[in-house]
């Protein structure tokens, strides 16, 4: 009797936990099909005559323009199947200038111009033991093109800008186990990005950012024993990055960087991954990238990066917190 009695415990047991495993596995399927034809045009203007820096008085400004646009967060096993197709203009401007006082005109700034054809972002955190597969495919055909003007003067604190032409854009980040990733991106038209600005009196730190690029994508696995991706990423029209600047009076470093990349894909993984990695990258455009500069009466460190690159790959194999 106790015997038959364990058997029945046991074989119960199991039922559970067969049936727990069975629905903590149970698929999501995520399909999304975006066509985008008409130009998607931002524009920002602002003039600031002070915003009490001494009290607050952060200023911060974002001017974006976005084609097609997917965000897929889930907490299960999942299969994503993105296609986007943008073949109209995006373009972004930002024009930004504050009042011409020495000192204490606003405390911070942060400025940002962005144009993005297609923009994919996937987010999968899955604790079964089943594999989660993405599929994405995005094609730009439109130019896409961001601008910042700015002239800031007597500014407390730091001094933040970037303006930023991404034709496609994808990225996955990945807990769980992963059967494959598959990433198609194809981009047909100029992407220009380009920052005029004049910056006199900063306490702080000055950055500046200037990147044009046809096709991004980043995949981290944050668990996965094995790792199978393939990347397929083609530029065929000049990606172009302009940074004209005029910099005096800085308490702080000056750091600037103006980039301009056809096609960039980078893998971060554990050390332990299987990395299984196809990638074809065609780059048939120009890259090219420039900086005019005048600095002048900088207190720290100066670094000023200009790079004009066809094809970047990056993997990485570190431990992901």
């Amino acid at each position: 009797m106790k015997k038959q009695t364990l058997y029945v415990t046991a074989a119960a047991l199991a039922f559970s936990a067969m049936m727990s495993s069975s629905a903590m596995a149970q698929r999501m399927y995520v399909n999304t099909n975006q066509n985008n034809i008409a130009r998607t045009i931002a524009e920002t203007n602002v003039g600031i005559n002070s915003t009490l820096a001494t009290t607050g008085g952060k200023v911060n400004v974002t001017t974006a323009a976005i084609g097609n646009s997917v965000s897929v967060n889930v907490e299960r096993v999942a299969t994503v199947s993105n296609s986007q197709v943008n073949t109209n203009v995006v373009s972004s401007t930002l024009n930004l200038g504050t009042a011409t006082n020495p000192v204490g005109n606003v405390k911070d700034v942060s400025a940002t111009a962005a144009a993005i054809g297609n923009s994919a972002s996937v987010t999968i955190k899955n604790l079964s033991n089943v594999n989660s597969d993405i599929n994405n495919y995005q094609f730009q055909s439109g130019n896409v093109t961001s601008e910042l003007n700015s002239n800031l003067n007597g500014v407390v604190g730091k001094v933040d800008q970037t303006s930023a032409a991404i034709g496609n854009s994808f990225s996955a980040d990945i807990t769980g186990p992963v059967g494959a990733i598959n990433n198609t991106q194809r981009y047909w038209g100029n992407v220009v990005a380009e920052t005029n600005t004049r910056i006199n009196n900063v306490s702080g730190n000055v950055t500046n950012t200037t990147a044009a690029i046809c096709n991004s994508g980043t995949v981290t696995g944050r668990s996965a024993a094995n790792l199978y991706i393939n990347n397929n990423q083609a530029c065929n029209i000049d990606p172009t990055a302009t940074t004209n600047a005029v910099i005096s009076n800085v308490g702080g470093a000056v750091n600037l960087t103006t980039a301009a990349i056809s096609n960039s894909f980078s893998v971060t993984t554990l050390p332990t991954t299987t990395l299984t990695l196809n990638n074809r990258q065609i780059n048939a455009a120009q890259n090219i990238a420039t900086d005019n500069l005048s600095l002048s009466n900088i207190a720290g460190d100066i670094a000023v990066t200009t790079a004009a690159i066809g094809n970047s790959l990056n993997v990485t194999g570190v431990t992901v917190q």
